[in-house]
Order: C-alpha cells, then sequence, then structure tokens
C-alpha cells in the first residue's frame, strides 16, 4: 500500500537522519504490526491501517529503518502485539491511546514499551463514514489528532532504536566465507568488524505453552569484510565450520 507523505506532519529536526551516534548511519530493518482496535469507530474506516502506515512512512523519512508492514496481532503481550483504547465513555470527545512494544526478532526479547497518548479533541461523527486512508479525513481535526499520535509513536520508535546495532543472518556457507543479508544499503563499510552468534535452543520455562521462544547468544567470533554488495556480503572467519545458517550476525557498537 502506497505512503500519502503529504498528509503526514512535516518532519521536524528531532527525527531527521542525523548522525547523533555512531549507529545510527545502520539502516534497520522493522516489521510492523498495524494498531489493533478492539472496538473501531463505526464512522472511521481503516483507522488502524492509517496509523501504521503514517508510522512507517515518518520513519522511513529518516532514512534510518526498512519498514515491513504485517497484520495485527490478536494477542496482547506478544511479539508485535498493538492496542488502541478510546478515552472516556462517550465519542465526544475522541481521544485514544496508542500501546507500542518494541522486540529484538533474533532473541526474540522485549526491548521496550511505552504509550503515546492523542489530545482530547471535540469532534463530531463523520457521517457518512470516512476512510481514516483518504485525504478528506487527514485535513479534519480528528485526522490531524490521530496523524500527530503516529508521528509521536514513529519519534519514539526512532529514538529507541537509532543507536542500536545491525542485526542479521548468515544465509550461506562455504568453507571459511560466510554470506550474510546485510550490505552497503543497511549502512555496512568495509572496515566494519562483523561479530558472529549462535542462538541456544529455545528456552522453554516450565508451563510455558504459547509466549514467544525465548534464546541465549554465543559469540563465535569476529569477522573482517571480504565482499560487500548492496545487500549481501562475504564475511571470512576462522573456525566458520561451526556456524549454521540462520546464525546471527550483527555490526556496530
Amino acid at each position: 500500500m502506497g505512503f500519502a507523505l503529504a498528509d503526514t506532519p512535516p518532519v521536524d529536526a528531532s527525527i531527521t537522519p542525523e548522525l547523533s551516534c555512531a549507529n545510527a548511519r545502520f539502516v534497520k530493518s522493522i516489521t510492523l504490526a498495524r494498531a489493533l482496535i478492539p472496538a473501531p469507530p463505526q464512522d472511521v474506516l481503516n483507522l488502524g491501517a492509517m496509523l501504521g502506515d503514517d508510522i512507517a512512512a515518518t520513519l522511513e523519512q529518516t532514512g534510518r529503518f526498512t519498514v515491513v508492514l504485517t497484520a495485527p496481532t490478536r494477542s496482547p503481550g506478544l511479539e508485535q502485539s498493538s492496542a488502541w483504547d478510546f478515552l472516556g465513555p462517550r465519542i465526544n470527545p475522541r481521544a485514544g491511546t496508542l500501546d507500542i512494544a518494541l522486540f529484538n526478532g533474533q532473541t526474540p526479547r522485549a526491548v521496550a514499551n511505552t504509550g503515546v497518548n492523542a489530545a482530547p479533541i471535540q469532534a463530531a461523527l463523520f457521517a457518512p463514514p470516512i476512510d481514516a486512508l483518504g485525504a478528506q479525513f487527514a485535513t479534519s481535526p480528528y485526522g490531524h489528532e490521530m496523524h500527530q499520535l503516529a508521528f509521536q509513536a514513529a519519534q519514539w520508535i526512532d529514538n529507541q532504536l537509532k543507536c542500536a546495532p545491525l542485526w542479521g543472518q548468515v544465509i550461506a556457507r562455504t568453507g571459511t566465507e560466510l554470506t550474510i543479508n546485510r550490505g552497503a544499503m543497511d549502512g555496512l563499510r568495509m572496515s566494519d568488524r562483523i561479530q558472529v552468534l549462535q542462538r541456544s535452543d529455545p528456552l522453554m520455562p516450565l508451563g510455558q505453552t504459547h509466549l514467544p521462544n525465548r534464546y541465549l547468544m554465543q559469540r563465535i567470533g569476529q569477522a573482517d569484510i571480504a565482499y560487500l554488495g548492496e545487500r549481501t556480503a562475504i564475511i571470512r572467519l576462522s573456525g566458520a565450520s561451526a556456524v549454521q545458517i540462520g546464525d546471527v550476525i550483527q555490526a556496530g557498537q
């Protein structure tokens, strides 16, 4: 689905591609679940999709992220869960709280979570119902607040992740040469040193039946980049025979 960038708030200095830390040059790949609205308003269609699209568009504008959008999950507390609550018993004034949880997809473990709030606003019902993905909703007072809410969410995600290391995986192995799924387009440089890590078997606490698997990471070694492509790179690692396809790599501080 395309992003209507003209309908989003202007990007300000707090979310521009300034190199405030060494790892800000890396382009992080993230999966963003669209907002799950347990009881969506009947007069605003596609509100959860609009929030997800807006957050993704703002993050990609920074130049620090590539974003894949997925459908919302329906199990609060699990990976990529999202929630939306309308404040107050009435539809007017209208507001909302967007809960955000970040997970490291390699371990996977919770990294951070927060909630962002939309300011309550006097706004009557839309008649007929309005599509939140359209320009008419974006120019309405309520639509403006929803875009501001998405912008707040994107700012928080950017602040949490822009200084994080770059993660990736081993996708092929030939002797001591390992091919990884990160390259120059992800911010890698020939001078970077790559950490190679191996995930443990899933950790299954007693009684766990529905939570995501948890893993420990064991360092195998550090490798130099032998070839740097746009989206892949070849690294050389002594003792690479211990590495398996799917093992984890990390670059940065």
